[in-house]
């Protein structure tokens, strides 16, 4: 191995075509710590707005840097201390977030305690695709939301990332699913479980659904303040842009409805991977990989995403 490694390099805020291929040196693993072969990295909405110097992890983000959180491969080495893996063991985890996760490498250091074992089923590329989004939807449902078998859930951009992870851990918890999606996706949300398939472009969710349980909402703004009518007294919505955090708007009318507001910010966890990998191997749970891209085409990575239309995830692979 040589101690230099590719790496997709950000020098300044802006646009994709910011993200350049450097070599730089290989990181080395300290106490605690494992260095790992990438193999794929997940690409999520948070990276592009990092990448353009919007929202937390860009504030404290020192560059040059490289982005990205995600991602799945095997143990190269092991930092004093560790005992939950082996070398050549591949492992899968949300790194570092929201501090950097330097993920768009071919080599990358990471904290042992925020990763698990990949499932022998499962590909680097949807293994890559899995933590970010999936970490996200557990801790909004179940976290936050205290959803419990036989409720109701309202998931908006069911067909999206965090939205289509969400739709199937909420039917393995034996909720009642109402999402919405685009015209396109409504085949995929039948296919994911979805009770109650909503195409977004033709109806109003709020004619046709009341008294929820909870509304995981990854969109914000309007969108938030309008699900406030569909939840019922002592329900929960849960935002997730934080973007919109405390705004007076949504925390005025929740209240005058009596529900309660949640805003969040995903934490890693071990534990909780081990946990998702558990689904993933049990076929419980089935991340959709919608394209993947070489290192080089990270730039293409990020616009795909930045369209915001994207079916499940980008994954880059190294």
């Amino acid at each position: 191995m040589s101690n230099l490694m590719r790496a997709a390099l950000l020098r300044e805020f802006g646009p994709a075509s910011n993200l350049n291929i450097e070599r730089v040196p290989v990181p080395l693993p300290a106490t605690g710590q494992l260095l790992i072969k990438v193999r794929a990295a997940g690409v999520n909405p948070v990276d592009y707005k990092t990448r353009t110097g919007k929202g937390l992890p860009a504030k404290e983000l020192e560059l040059p840097a490289i982005l990205g959180w995600d991602l799945a491969g095997e143990v190269v080495s092991l930092g004093d201390g560790v005992s939950r893996f082996n070398r050549n063991e591949r492992v899968f985890g949300m790194s570092n977030f929201p501090h950097t996760g330097q993920a768009y490498a071919e080599y990358a250091i990471v904290q042992e305690d925020e990763f698990a074992l990949i499932p022998a089923s499962v590909s680097n590329e949807v293994a890559a695709a899995t933590p970010l989004a999936a970490l996200t939807a557990w801790e909004a449902l179940f976290d936050h939301g205290h959803l419990e078998a036989g409720q109701k859930i309202l998931i908006h951009a069911a067909a999206g990332g965090v939205g289509h992870i969400a739709v199937q851990l909420a039917k393995w918890k034996g909720a009642y699913v109402i999402g919405t999606a685009s015209q396109k996706n409504q085949g995929l949300l039948r296919e994911l479980g979805v009770d109650m398939p909503l195409d977004y472009t033709a109806q109003d969710f709020t004619t046709g659904v009341k008294e929820l349980d909870v509304v995981l909402d990854g969109i914000g703004g309007e969108t938030s303040l309008r699900s406030i009518d569909v939840l019922k007294p002592g329900g929960v919505l849960v935002c997730l842009p934080s973007m919109y955090k405390d705004d007076p708007a949504i925390l005025a009318k929740a209240a005058e409805k009596g529900v309660t507001v949640k805003w969040m910010m995903v934490r890693p966890s071990g534990e909780r991977m081990e946990q998702l990998a558990g689904l993933l191997a049990a076929g419980d749970l089935k991340v959709k990989v919608d394209q993947t891209f070489p290192l080089e085409d990270v730039a293409k990575a990020h616009e795909a995403v930045e369209t915001g239309h994207v079916t499940g995830k980008i994954v880059l692979v190294m």
